[in-house]
């Protein structure tokens, strides 16, 4: 195992260790998930041990990070996977793990909050031979099919809640009293209380969603 790759397992293993009885990530892995990015970025050269550690690298950040809810920043990192499973790609001639799947979980994750034709999720992807051009296609058009029936607040896409996040779930975790059925209701309520201290209006989603039933 490499440096690089024995420094990213490291920060994994934390993060897996905190997990109990879920598969979720929380607010605590923010930064480890924070350190895996820094130990990522400018470090794929054109090693094929280290392109293949960034590369899964960058999916699994992308994957905790839509576990918390935070799906634009599950993007971020879902492209970044694509663009260095790419270069992979390109230096052994073999298509990366999973690489098809990065590629539609990216078109699903930026259209979680608003409608996006992801042009330059596709343009990267179209033409390089890693998936064939009308699979590339054909991907695009069924997450565009599925844009979202189920609506989500948009503003979670942005800086400002982006920045104060980790310290509202926190500040939740701890003053929450309703666990099981119906716990959903407090959690929303004292999120968007916490928000609306930070400057940020907010919306649950049983207030986008007033047909839908939460339990």
């Amino acid at each position: 195992m490499s440096e690089l790759q024995s420094k990213i397992q490291a920060r994994v293993d934390a993060i897996e260790s905190r997990k109990v009885d879920t598969y979720a990530a929380s607010y605590f892995d923010v930064p480890d998930l924070k350190a895996i990015v820094s130990l990522l970025e400018g470090n794929a050269g054109d090693d094929i041990i280290a392109l293949t550690a960034v590369y899964d690298g960058y999916r699994y950040v992308a994957e905790q990070y839509a576990s918390l809810g935070r799906f634009s920043v599950a993007a971020i990192y879902r492209f970044e996977a694509l663009k260095v499973g790419l270069k992979l790609f390109e230096v052994t001639g073999e298509v990366p793990e999973e690489f098809e799947q990065t590629y539609s979980d990216t078109l699903r994750d930026r259209n979680f909050y608003v409608d996006d034709d992801c042009t330059d999720v596709v343009e990267l992807v179209r033409g390089k031979g890693a998936i064939p051009d009308e699979k590339v296609d054909a991907v695009l058009q069924k997450r565009i099919s599925r844009r979202r029936t189920f609506k989500t607040d948009p503003v979670e896409m942005s800086p400002e809640y982006l920045a104060v996040i980790d310290e509202v779930e926190a500040r939740v975790a701890k003053n929450r009293t309703v666990f099981g059925m119906g716990a959903c209701h407090q959690i929303w309520n004292l999120k968007r209380e916490y928000l609306a201290e930070k400057g940020i209006a907010w919306k649950s989603p049983a207030q986008l969603n007033p047909f839908v039933h939460f339990d």
